[in-house]
């Protein structure tokens, strides 16, 4: 198990860093005009599908920077604005994941979360593991790869 101490200051301006993108919206509502209501009303579209394939290309966006990231939290350093980007990208990977690789991207996920929540706190100490990490990272891989997934070079 790797652990590192990561001390976030109380001063640091945490604004927009614990905000999650609006990946639970729905689309837009079509209303039925009083003539028409014999006819059924469109149902909302939502805005992200779950999809094996969108979860594998959206997580291959940052996929080859991620150890860096992680390799970063478990040396000490934090950068709120990478942070801020990688969350977003973890946020936005959960709203598009197929039930199935939920547990996965939780691991795979896990570094992400785990400096977000002291972010979240205002502070604090992190006693940061990656063992979900390395785990995650191979199940998500195979899950990609089971899928169809290919990395375009």
């Amino acid at each position: 198990m790797k652990r590192a101490a990561l001390v976030l200051a109380l001063a640091l301006a945490l604004t927009g860093c614990a905000s999650s993108p609006a990946a639970e919206e729905e689309g837009p509502t079509t209303t039925t005009p009083a003539a028409d209501e014999d006819k059924p009303t469109p149902m909302p579209t939502p805005i992200a599908k779950a999809d094996a394939l969108v979860l594998c290309e959206l997580m291959s966006q940052k996929l080859f920077e991620y150890p860096d990231y992680v390799l970063g939290i478990a040396n000490g350093e934090f950068d709120q604005a990478t942070h801020g980007d990688y969350y977003a990208w973890a946020e936005e990977m959960k709203a598009v994941a197929p039930a199935e690789a939920n547990v996965p991207l939780a691991k795979f996920t896990d570094p992400i979360y785990q400096v977000q929540e002291v972010v979240e706190a205002g502070g604090g100490s992190l006693t940061f593991n990656t063992d979900d990490y390395k785990a995650g990272n191979l199940e998500i891989m195979e899950y990609c790869v089971d899928a169809g997934f290919k990395v375009n070079n």
